[in-house]
């Protein structure tokens, strides 16, 4: 009986078994890529209702994180400053001899501070009672519990997860905040431990410099998680409950 398909036929089905194996590889292999937090979260800058400069007040001004984020030492969220904390500095007298006496000459116009006008859309909300509608950058699933306060204690700085806010005109999201980089973290926490026990760091550049040097890892950063009471935990419970 004459042979219908020729021998080569048989390999057909090998043929496709390998290549569903590997479509099945390269979808996978750009889900891990792509549909990750690292690809999407990391650079996020959403434009906010008033453009609130870190760079300016954070870096060339050094004022520390902690003057408008006053809830961050002891409370599980970092709160969003009300307009009444911006108003501390940016009240202004009248619209020449405003905010850190930066107005010409009495009579030949008015103080640069004065006519800016972002604050003026703060001192619009402010005026109104409202805060303005900030737009979150860092934001973390319904299903995990981040607590602010705890990992401050810990030792651990504003640097680690929100980078150099110092740097930023813009605030963007620096890192992924996603589960696998938490956990990089809670398995070596001494590569993110600052000891302000007896220098207080206030400063995120001093802080990168610390976290730099390989010595203050191997030295500090053992000895602060030696002194924790447990290391940091990597079950399930301890950010899902």
């Amino acid at each position: 009986m004459k042979q219908l398909f020729p021998t080569w036929a048989n390999l057909i089905p090998t043929a496709a078994a390998l290549g569903g194996f590997g479509a099945l590889a390269a979808v996978a292999a750009g889900i891990t890529y792509w549909a990750t937090p690292k690809f999407w979260e990391v650079g996020y800058q959403p434009q906010q209702p008033v453009a609130y400069n870190h760079q300016l007040h954070a870096g060339e001004l050094g004022i520390d994180c902690r003057y408008c984020h006053t809830d961050v030492e002891r409370s599980e969220h970092s709160n969003v400053p009300s307009t009444a904390t911006c108003m501390n500095c940016h009240t202004v007298a009248d619209q020449f001899s405003g905010y850190l006496k930066q107005a010409t000459a009495l009579g030949e116009g008015s103080s640069a501070h004065w006519q800016n006008a972002e604050l003026e859309k703060l001192r619009s909300f402010h005026a109104a009672g409202e805060a303005p509608p900030w737009r979150r950058v860092h934001k973390l699933p319904d299903y995990v519990h981040f607590n602010h306060a705890a990992h401050i204690a810990g030792g651990v700085s504003c640097y680690s997860c929100h980078g150099r806010i110092d740097q930023m005109a813009v605030v963007h999201q620096a890192e992924s905040l996603s589960m696998s980089w938490c956990l990089k973290c809670h398995r070596a926490p001494e590569h993110n431990l600052i000891d302000t026990s007896e220098t207080p760091v206030t400063h995120l550049w001093d802080v990168e410099a610390l976290l730099g040097d390989k010595d203050y890892a191997a030295v500090v950063g053992e000895n602060l998680k030696k002194r924790l009471k447990e290391t940091p935990p990597e079950h399930c419970g301890a950010c899902h409950y």
